[in-house]
C-alpha cells in the first residue's frame, strides 16, 4: 500500500512540477537530487545492519542489547552527519561547472544547500524506522509514511503555485523529514517502553559487528546508486539540464518497480533473522523460495507491461514530446531490469 500510494503521488506530482518548473528546473532540481544522493551512501549500510541485529536481541528478548544498537547506530548517524555536511559543502564546487540557467542559478545553490542538510540530519531520522522494523511494525510505521507522502504531496501542489522555486521544493523535503522523525520516535517511545536513545549506551564492539554486516549493503546500494542516478550527472555535463527530464521520468518508473520488490524485501529480511536466530532452517529455507518466485513473477509481469505499452503510458501521462525520447529510455532500462530486480529483491533480505 505504501509502494501504491507513492506511484499514485508521483503520477500527480511529476507532471505537475515539469509543467510548473518547466523542463530545465525539473532537470535541475533532478540533478540537485542525484549529487546530494551521492552522500546518503555514508550510511554504509547501516540501516539494513541496524535491522538485522535489532531484531535479533528483539527476538531473544535482551533489552540491554537493543539500546546498545540503538545507542551506538545513533552515534554512528551523528559522526555520519557532520562528515555529510562537510562533503555537501564541498561539493558546492562541483555543482558549480554544470551550465545552470541564469533564471535558476541562484536558487539551484541555495536549494542544493538546503538538501544538503536534509540528507546530512536524514542519517538519524532512520534510527526510528529500524526500531518498527525490528519488531515487525510494519503497518504503523508505514502508516507514517505514507502520512509523508500526503503531506509532501498537499505542501508541494499548493506552495508551488504560490511559487514555483527549487528552494520550495527543498523546504518541503526538510519539513517531510521533520514531520517523519517527530511522529516515528512519538510512536516508539509509546510502544516499546523500554527502548531508549541515549550515546551512553554507545558499544565499540556492536559498532564492530555493525559495520561487518553492512558491508556488504555497503556494495549493493553503491551499485543502485550508479546505476539510477549516475545518468542524470551525465546527462546534465553533455546534453544540459532540460534533457534529463526525459531520462528521470523513465527511470523514475523503474525506480518505483525496484522499490515495490524492495518493500516487500524489508518485511522478509527480519522475518528471516528470526527465523535464522530460532534456528528454524527449514521456515527460513520456504521463505527463500517462495520470495524468489514471487520477486521474479512481480518483475516479468510489470517489466513487460513496460517495455510494451510504456512509451504510449508516458506519452498520455506526462505529454506527447515525451513518449519517444522518454519511452525508448525505458525500454532499455527495463530489459537490463528483468534480470536485476529478482536478484537484487532476494539477495538483499537474506
Amino acid at each position: 500500500m505504501l509502494t501504491l500510494v507513492t506511484i499514485a503521488a508521483t503520477y500527480v506530482l511529476t507532471p505537475f512540477v515539469i509543467h510548473t518548473l518547466g523542463p530545465e528546473g525539473y532537470g535541475t532540481w533532478t540533478l540537485i537530487t542525484s549529487m546530494t544522493g551521492y552522500i546518503g551512501l555514508l550510511a554504509l549500510g547501516v540501516p539494513m545492519a541496524s535491522v538485522r541485529y535489532l531484531a535479533q536481541h528483539v527476538a531473544e528478548g535482551d533489552r540491554r542489547k537493543v539500546n546498545e544498537v540503538i545507542g551506538s547506530c545513533a552515534g554512528l548517524y551523528l559522526m555520519i552527519g557532520v562528515a555529510a555536511a562537510a562533503i555537501g559543502a564541498a561539493s558546492m564546487a562541483l555543482f558549480g561547472i554544470y551550465e545552470i540557467p541564469l533564471s535558476l542559478r541562484g536558487a539551484a545553490h541555495l536549494a542544493f544547500g538546503l538538501m544538503v542538510l536534509q540528507v546530512s540530519a536524514g542519517f538519524i531520522g532512520l534510527l526510528p524506522e529500524g526500531i518498527m522494523f525490528a519488531h515487525h511494525d510494519f503497518v504503523v510505521r508505514n502508516l507514517v509514511r505514507i502520512s509523508g507522502i500526503l503531506l509532501r504531496l498537499s505542501l508541494t501542489m499548493s506552495l508551488l503555485k504560490l511559487d514555483a522555486s527549487l528552494v520550495i521544493l527543498a523546504l518541503i523535503q526538510i519539513a517531510c523529514l521533520g514531520f517523519d522523525f517527530g511522529v516515528s520516535w512519538l510512536l516508539v517511545r509509546r510502544r516499546y517502553p523500554g527502548v531508549r536513545l541515549s550515546l551512553a549506551d554507545f558499544d565499540g564492539g556492536m559498532l564492530r559487528r555493525i559495520f561487518a554486516f553492512s558491508l556488504y549493503v555497503l556494495l549493493l546500494n553503491t551499485g543502485a546508486r550508479l546505476s539510477f542516478e549516475t545518468d542524470a550527472l551525465v546527462i546534465g555535463a553533455f546534453m544540459g539540464v532540460g534533457s534529463i527530464a526525459f531520462y528521470a521520468v523513465a527511470n523514475s518508473l523503474v525506480v518505483y518497480l525496484m522499490d515495490f520488490i524492495g518493500s516487500i524485501a524489508a518485511v522478509v529480511s527480519p522475518m528471516a533473522t528470526r527465523l535464522n536466530t530460532e534456528g528454524k532452517i527449514a521456515d527460513l529455507q520456504v521463505i527463500f523460495l517462495k520470495w524468489s518466485k514471487a520477486a521474479l513473477s512481480l518483475t516479468i509481469m510489470a517489466g513487460l507491461f513496460l517495455i510494451v505499452l510504456g512509451p504510449r503510458f508516458i506519452g498520455w501521462w506526462i505529454g506527447p514530446s515525451f513518449e519517444r525520447p522518454a519511452g525508448e529510455v525505458l525500454q532499455l532500462l527495463m530489459v537490463s531490469s528483468l534480470v536485476f530486480l529478482p536478484v537484487r529483491g532476494v539477495a538483499v533480505p537474506c
